[in-house]
């Protein structure tokens, strides 16, 4: 579903996965390594199959921000928002 005030980062663009990379470095250094999996292309890994039935399953929102292999956010988000939600997993130790 699209924001209607145009927000959120288009997750399928090479500039906004890499942006977003550096971000994630600059603000955890290494121990954060963001995976971008792109169901529309993807449809032949596990990640993708049991991702893909998920969505359907749960009727979710795409894109979705994972973190350890929960959602975390389901639709549109920015990096702004990326960072905060793994900031504050981070803190939760989760």
């Amino acid at each position: 579903m699209e924001c209607e005030a145009g927000c959120g980062t288009d997750w399928s663009s090479p500039e906004a996965l890499a942006l977003a990379s550096q971000r994630i470095r600059e603000r955890f250094g290494e121990e954060m390594q963001p995976v971008y999996i792109d169901l529309s292309e993807d449809t032949s890994s596990q990640d993708a199959l049991k991702w893909g039935k998920e969505i359907s399953d749960k009727d979710l929102s795409l894109p979705l921000l994972l973190i350890n292999g929960q959602v975390r956010i389901s639709g549109q988000f920015d990096i702004r928002q990326l960072l905060d939600t793994v900031e504050v997993e981070k803190e939760l130790g989760v």
